[in-house]
């Protein structure tokens, strides 16, 4: 049955059953490959495009939502974005975080924040002449003043405790404010003084760090803060100082005469002539004023 029998030779036969054997295979695959691109499923909304949908869904009602108005505009207030208002104003309240009751430093902003009041000029300052950026060419750095001072009369002193001296509270310092001249004429750079004494018995430790420190020129009567030695330059520095009986202690910063608000982002002005006052405080401890003139140049 399986020797080939006829009249041609043999291989002629075998190679008719191989060549039909492979047709048959080829006739079987053509017809696997079309059944199964007959029955592959349509392309259709498969796991990714579903997410893929549901993302673009979620974009288009982020868009479209209706702000706390009902106006459906965007630019309607998030309460999410920290923008509160004042009800009782209307006006935007306070950054979350930021306490109005905190209390205020000589510059009329919370001690320990940063807020800036705005880019305007100084109200109530006419003839104000813009000096360009918040850069000035003049170091504002507060520095110690080493200048040999005469000491002032203090109760008699007693010694010591044992554990060492007490943290000088409030009640037992006094604060200054110094100007090297009580009279400059525009464009000058005064010399600008903050004074610490112990005005106490006993000698006691307090916190000088430069960020604790801060001298400010105020207009006359005070009402509108121009200037502050912590608005553009703030090092804080560790100096933690034993405070003797009636030995002041001062620190001083050379004033460019151009004003300045928290942060230094407004363009600085020119102070014009006219009579400003200076104070200066140590943490919420606030010097008296001192009241100085600046002239026509």
């Amino acid at each position: 049955m399986w020797e080939p029998v006829g009249p041609l030779p043999a291989h002629v036969y075998w190679k008719r059953r191989w060549l039909a054997l492979v047709s048959v295979i080829a006739f079987f695959v053509v017809i696997g490959f079309s059944v199964a691109a007959l029955t592959r499923p349509t392309p259709g909304a498969g796991p990714t495009d579903e997410v893929t949908s549901r993302a673009a869904n979620s974009s288009a009602l982020s868009q479209g939502s209706v702000g706390p108005s009902g106006s459906g505009d965007p630019a309607d207030p998030d309460p999410s974005s920290g923008a509160l208002l004042d009800p009782t104003t209307e006006a935007p309240s306070a950054v979350p975080g930021t306490s109005a009751e905190a209390p205020l430093s000589v510059t009329g902003v919370p001690i320990g924040t940063s807020t800036s009041p705005g880019t305007t000029t100084p109200s109530g300052i006419s003839g104000a002449s813009a000096e360009g950026g918040p850069a000035s060419t003049t170091d504002e750095s507060k520095r110690p003043d080493d200048t040999p001072r005469p000491p002032l009369p203090v109760p008699p002193t007693e010694p010591a405790p044992p554990t060492g001296p007490p943290p000088c509270t409030n009640d037992m310092i006094a604060v200054g404010a110094e100007i090297d001249a009580p009279q400059h004429r525009v464009g000058d750079r005064p010399e600008l003084r903050l004074t610490v004494v112990n005005v106490s018995n006993q000698a006691c430790v307090r916190d000088l760090d430069g960020a604790l420190q801060e001298i400010v020129v105020w207009d006359r009567p005070i009402r509108t803060r121009l200037w502050s030695s912590n608005d553009c330059v703030n090092p804080s520095t560790q100096d933690l100082r034993t405070l003797v009986p009636g030995q002041p202690v001062a620190f001083e910063v050379t004033w460019s005469g151009l004003s300045s608000n928290p942060g230094c982002t407004a363009p600085r002005t020119r102070l014009p002539a006219g009579d400003y006052t200076l104070l200066t405080r140590v943490a919420d401890r606030i010097s008296g004023p001192t009241h100085f003139t600046l002239t026509p140049a």
